[in-house]
């Protein structure tokens, strides 16, 4: 398996995870990716931007997620608190993985392989993270992955109206004390 960067060519194949992904969701009435987000103009600016990742097999996508340098505008209010303050952080966001492999541990395989390349960056203090509260098997990934819970946050930039998400954070390699909260400890 390869964690890389995607292009415009992977276009098809993350759609159809994103697709595959609003699926499980309504068939669990969850009432997350339900509209048009994230639409086609949010995955191919992502692609340029050069944030999406896909975990890749045997030329065939598996998983993709937009990987983000802060600051994100959801992430500046918080009903609780961020287990840090003022670090360069990066957010993650569209995770996805192919319904033709669940069952597989894909999307924790994903944030590994992402949190390996920004252990290697030495300005990144930080992940955060965010998920539908009805959400039950993403939270139970991103509590698996390292993440701790810190509180609600409003989705702010996607005609999602007075949406509010759980919100993670995972303290990386590079995390310096003086951006900790008091009472964290590094991971």
């Amino acid at each position: 398996m390869l964690l890389r960067q995607a292009t415009m060519a992977d276009l098809p194949q993350i759609e159809s995870i994103i697709r595959d992904g609003r699926q499980l969701l309504a068939d669990q009435n969850i009432d997350q990716w339900q509209g048009t987000y994230p639409g086609t103009s949010v995955l191919v600016d992502d692609i340029h931007q050069g944030f999406t990742v896909v975990l890749e097999e045997d030329n065939e996508i598996l998983g993709t997620a937009a990987v983000i340098p802060g600051e994100d505008v959801s992430y500046k209010q918080i009903e609780g608190q961020w287990l840090t303050k003022d670090a360069p952080y990066l957010a993650i966001h569209r995770v996805a993985v192919s319904s033709h492999h669940h069952g597989r541990g894909l999307a924790g395989e994903l944030f590994q392989r992402v949190f390996e390349q920004i252990d290697r960056t030495q300005d990144i203090e930080a992940i955060r993270i965010d998920t539908h509260p009805d959400n039950q098997a993403m939270q139970h990934i991103i509590k698996k992955n390292g993440f701790t819970e810190t509180g609600m946050v409003k989705l702010l930039g996607m005609d999602l109206d007075n949406v509010k998400d759980f919100a993670y954070e995972r303290l990386t390699a590079n995390t310096k004390v003086e951006h900790m909260v008091q009472g964290e400890t590094i991971q």
